[in-house]
């Protein structure tokens, strides 16, 4: 008969499973930081067994913020006008954060219709930045929001400053991803960034007018 398992034996895997994970996660972050593009690109080459894959790794980020955005109570939807499909968008944040991938891939993928990548390979791009975006929320903004409560005014500009960074990175993203000059590709990121955004600000007030339009009648 085998020995025993010791609440010992399981604290060593657990502690050499977090740090396998937390250097393999470093190592990813540290590497979609400066050279985004460059870990799409070596994914959709076959290079797979340097890095986290996209879609993984965002499914456990977006996790993680989903976590974040529950526990501390953070208003991840913004909005002067509350109601029920805010409402709904704050109670679903994960699925808000998901949904915006593949829109963000579309947009990518249309304005390079000539680059020669499919939308499978702009959904990787789209999944690698938009996890660095998601990991800036859990691990920046709301820590910063929950410790010190900034005031609206100043929850403002934190917002508007995102607003600023994201496209700019996703535009370094696709400068270093797609072909042709860099200049044009940075452009083209910035401005699927920018169309996603429209769009999915389109989208929820056109949900919010048609569920206020369902109520009043």
């Amino acid at each position: 008969m085998s020995a025993r398992l010791t609440l010992h034996e399981i604290g060593q895997d657990l502690l050499h499973a977090f740090f396998h994970l937390d250097r393999s996660a470093l190592s990813l972050v540290r590497m979609l930081l400066v050279r985004p593009g460059t870990v799409a690109l070596d994914y959709i080459q076959g290079k797979r067994k340097r890095y986290f894959g996209p879609f993984a790794f965002l499914f456990v980020v977006v996790a993680v913020a989903s976590a974040a955005v529950a526990i501390t109570g953070f208003h991840a939807v913004s909005t002067t006008n509350p109601n029920a499909v805010a409402d709904f968008l704050q109670a679903h944040i994960n699925l808000v954060m998901l949904a915006e991938v593949p829109l963000l891939a579309a947009f990518s993928r249309i304005l390079d219709a000539r680059g020669g990548f499919t939308f499978a390979e702009h959904l990787v791009l789209a999944a690698y930045t938009s996890s660095v975006r998601v990991l800036f929320i859990a691990l920046i903004v709301i820590p910063v929001w929950y410790l010190f409560r900034p005031g609206d005014a100043t929850t403002a500009y934190l917002y508007y400053a995102y607003l600023g960074i994201w496209p700019i990175y996703f535009g370094f993203a696709a400068s270093q991803f797609l072909h042709g000059k860099r200049v044009f590709s940075w452009c083209k990121g910035i401005f699927a960034v920018i169309l996603t955004w429209v769009s999915t600000q389109g989208l929820a007030a056109l949900a919010t007018l048609v569920f206020q339009s369902a109520t009043k009648g």
